[in-house]
């Protein structure tokens, strides 16, 4: 019998109060705070995606950030180790395999590559992968993690923050020197847990922008064989080319996969319904292409659930994921039929309408390459982080869309709608939510003991409210 689903379902975190239902708004990103709501968030959110069909969260911040102390051990206080065993827990019950974010000489290390001059090469984010100190410490950590908390299995991330250009480091590619480390990383696991997933996304390996030569695709072949899945994350465009990928797939030993095309990054500092960006038929079309070319899995970002686009969004792909024949009207269909309990035909088809609808109308609104013209103020604050490509920046798309600056106290200015839409989208979309307003403001007249309507009508008013605000300062 054909199987016709997804083998790896992994939602992607990808930092735990990403999905928290209330926003953390005094703090700047990454917030790693676990506290009783971030809990009763996770709660929620686990029990959501066992129910949508998922079957792994991969999750960065859990244990800590980037303060790993020279000894390890000490970095974790018995309070926070608590929680964090609470945390996986509830993952756990919930019926979810947990993928715990490990940075791989880099996410972490600052003080111990400041403390230790035998792991300091040309990074003060990231160790010297020459140093066979800094391979103990690697062991030292995996050791600590893997012996202490119930984790399923790693998702390994060695290239987002760059390198060591030591001249022992200098003699490897890139490619070579982000696989070798990964593979220092996983071999090191399977010698010791070898039933524990382990997962690598390609995060730093290029340029944003860029793709993989036929040499390089040949190059991460060694890789293949040391993890479990492979993530092709997308977040400025995609690193394996589509005229590349059904071969690199066929010849790869490692399950392979994307974070599905695109998505919101949660704004951690935002009301949870001032957006209203549902991108189910997107990324569904961008899945059915990945399992055409033999990819079986995916990491999937996740958002906070109270969101009714974010929702939609996360229920509609997990169906998919679990069934690939399933056409997208019936899977929308399903899931509205789930969450909403329509009173009849009409009631749903107009629900459903209002998704379609905002999801095309945002679609042909918005301009995937930046306006990097902007001032910094009014950008998303991430044009300095990455490495675009030097050939042309603008070959680097979302991928991952920022509504609100990264970085920063209190909420943030609605970057987006200046970074990715000009005067004339800016009006073709509030005109647009204006419509939508009006259907589910006559929605909520119909259902008005529905809690879910009354979301959507909230957060259309938001965004009009921001859009407005926009135009009548910019425009």
């Amino acid at each position: 019998m054909e199987n016709n689903s997804f083998n790896y379902k992994i939602a992607y975190g990808c930092w735990l109060n990403d999905s928290r239902t209330e926003p953390i708004v005094e703090e700047n990103w990454p917030s790693i705070r676990i506290d009783q709501e971030t809990l009763n968030s996770l709660e929620t959110t686990m029990a959501f995606l066992k129910k949508a069909g998922y079957n792994y969260f991969d999750v960065f911040g859990l244990i800590t950030n980037n303060n790993w102390n020279p000894d390890i051990t000490s970095t974790v206080d018995d309070k926070r180790r608590e929680v964090v065993k609470q945390a996986i827990d509830i993952i756990h019950k919930n019926g979810i395999k947990l993928i715990y974010g490990l940075g791989v000489y880099s996410w972490g290390f600052e003080t111990i590559i400041e403390q230790n001059p035998a792991v300091k090469g040309t990074s003060r984010q990231v160790m010297c992968a020459s140093s066979t100190e800094s391979e103990t410490i690697m062991y030292k950590i995996i050791d600590y993690v893997a012996g202490n908390y119930a984790v399923d299995g790693f998702h390994l991330e060695a290239a987002d923050q760059g390198r060591c250009n030591c001249d022992s480091c200098s003699k490897y590619t890139d490619i070579d020197y982000f696989n070798r480390i990964n593979m220092i990383a996983a071999k090191y696991i399977r010698s010791k847990w070898p039933e524990k997933v382990l997962l690598v996304n390609t995060s730093g390996y290029l340029a944003w922008g860029d793709v993989f030569s036929k040499e390089q695709l040949e190059a991460l072949k060694p890789l293949g064989e040391s993890i479990d899945v492979f993530i092709d994350v997308g977040s400025h465009g995609i690193f394996v080319a589509n005229k590349d990928r059904k071969n690199f797939i066929r010849d790869f030993k490692a399950s392979f996969g994307t974070a599905n095309g695109f998505w919101i990054y949660p704004p951690q500092r935002w009301d949870r319904l001032r957006w209203f960006i549902p991108h189910f038929s997107e990324n569904i079309n961008n899945l059915k292409e990945v399992f055409n070319d033999g990819g079986r899995s995916c990491e999937l970002y996740l958002s906070p659930l109270i969101n009714p686009a974010v929702e939609i969004t996360v229920f509609c792909n997990g169906m998919f994921l679990n069934n690939t024949t399933l056409k997208t009207e019936d899977i929308l269909d399903n899931v509205v039929e789930q969450l909403y309990h329509p009173s009849n035909a009409e009631e749903k088809k107009m629900i459903c309408g209002i998704f379609c609808d905002a999801e095309a109308l945002f679609m042909s609104s918005y301009n995937p390459v930046r306006n990097r013209t902007l001032d910094e103020s009014h950008s998303d604050g991430v044009e300095n982080i990455f490495i675009w490509s030097k050939t042309n920046k603008d070959l680097a798309v979302p991928g991952e869309l920022f509504l609100e600056p990264l970085f920063g106290i209190g909420p943030g200015f609605p970057c987006y709608l200046l970074l990715h839409f000009d005067k004339q989208g800016r009006k073709k979309y509030h005109d647009g939510m204006i419509e939508l307003l009006q259907k589910a403001t006559h929605l909520k007249d119909l259902r008005p003991d529905c809690e879910r309507t009354d979301r959507i009508v909230r957060a259309l008013t938001m965004v009009i409210a921001d859009v407005k605000e926009i135009m009548k300062k910019f425009d």
